[in-house]
């Protein structure tokens, strides 16, 4: 079904306007407009069940991040269709080169800091499971070497346990292209969001840009108010954990694509 007739389809949408497609994979994201108002309205597709993203956790974090300038607001939500509607929030996508700059790093670790001691992780929703995340796509991606980086992504994720952590509500995907540069930083795209361990989301951006000790040492102290040496050591383990399953996802994504989604390219994570 055309995009345009699946606006029509929700009340309060129908003056809904679709403007240009940014992008596709296992969902659809528009520029869109209502009036004067721009928006951003993102369809899912059938691969979402398959790989298992929980809209209603994405749409439950969207609400607890409300009003504190952290990320999108939302406009309409309705998990069971795969429509979101959020407002525009001007700004470019963080270079990854930007995340070198230590200025850059400890505001994005104030951004983060913000998020895991102000947002209220949502009631009834299920704490993110790495490991049972990274069976699901070993299953999916099928094949010795999947099931072996499932392994080590366990194995990693249990010796980064050993001080524990009070949960909170993370990203859990603050790539550079999820962080968005404007008046102020801001993250964007919360479809990993859960309650969670918030070293993980500092794992993601050491991990996926191959950011080194001195990088780990700064965003940690501007997340956490000091770079204790445990969470540096968990913080280690946990950006190990990070690129396993990130290995899996990818290799899951390409064999859920080709049944689902014949133009899609494997995304970055």
């Amino acid at each position: 079904m055309k995009p345009s007739r699946l606006l029509g389809k929700h009340p309060g949408l129908g003056d809904v306007r679709l403007i240009r497609r940014l992008s596709g994979g296992w969902n659809e994201t528009w520029l869109a407009a209502r009036g004067r108002e721009r928006l951003m309205v993102r369809f899912d597709t059938p691969a979402v069940r398959w790989l298992g993203l929980d809209r209603a956790a994405e749409a439950a974090a969207l609400r607890s991040i409300q009003g504190r300038g952290l990320g999108p607001e939302p406009v309409f939500v309705d998990p069971r269709r795969g429509v979101l509607v959020t407002r525009w929030l001007p700004g470019r996508a963080l270079a990854p080169a930007g995340l070198r700059h230590p200025q850059l790093l400890r505001h994005l670790g104030a951004v983060l800091r913000r998020l895991h001691e102000t947002a209220c992780p949502p009631p009834g929703i299920a704490p993110l499971d790495l490991a049972h995340s990274a069976a699901r796509y070993a299953l999916l991606a099928g094949g010795v070497r999947a099931r072996r980086l499932a392994r080590a992504a366990y194995r990693s994720l249990k010796a980064a346990a050993g001080h524990r952590r009070k949960p909170a509500l993370c990203h859990n995907d603050p790539v550079a292209q999820n962080i968005l540069r404007g008046p102020a930083l801001r993250l964007i795209d919360w479809e990993f969001a859960s309650p969670g361990d918030p070293l993980f989301d500092l794992a993601v951006i050491l991990g996926h840009h191959g950011l080194g000790n001195r990088h780990a040492r700064t965003l940690l102290a501007a997340a956490r108010g000091r770079a204790h040496p445990s969470d540096l050591r968990s913080l280690a383990h946990l950006v190990d954990c990070y690129a396993n399953v990130r290995l899996i996802w990818e290799a899951a994504v390409r064999m859920v694509a080709p049944r689902l989604l014949p133009a899609t390219r494997v995304p970055a994570t």
